[in-house]
């Protein structure tokens, strides 16, 4: 006498409505990527054939690990908020692009470069941020 089950059930699944669905989610990753269109603005710099003298680069501010501020790599002499506040009002009045570059020693305050920073946003000026290691 044979009990066993004559009609076995196939535990294969079928391959077809993968496929019909990579397939679907390709078209539809497709088309997404070709109508969003929001892009950020990067300005890039131009190629030109000579490079760009000390004189037409950005007005630098550095902050030392004590949070001062100086503006001379070589010759640091630290200043205080309070003090720096006047000397770039007047350095970058004669700065065309108004580019700020702000370096920072990575033991420096947060709140000595977010003073800088805004204080060129309510200039509008362009700050830079490059951190030092």
């Amino acid at each position: 006498m044979d009990l066993g089950r004559r009609n076995k059930v196939k535990i294969e699944g079928g391959m077809s409505s993968m496929t019909d669905l990579v397939f679907l989610l390709l078209i539809f990753f497709i088309i997404m990527s070709t109508m969003s269109r929001n892009t950020l603005p990067v300005d890039l710099p131009s190629n030109s054939e000579s490079s760009p003298s000390k004189e037409d680069g950005p007005v630098e501010i550095g902050i030392s690990e004590n949070s001062l501020y100086f503006f001379d790599a070589e010759n640091p002499e630290n200043y205080t908020f309070d003090e720096v506040i006047p000397i770039l009002d007047a350095k970058m009045e004669q700065e065309t692009n108004k580019n700020l570059k702000i370096s920072g020693d990575k033991t420096a305050n947060y709140e000595a470069v977010f003073n800088i920073i805004a204080l060129a946003k309510s200039r509008e000026w362009k700050p830079v941020l490059t951190f030092e290691m």
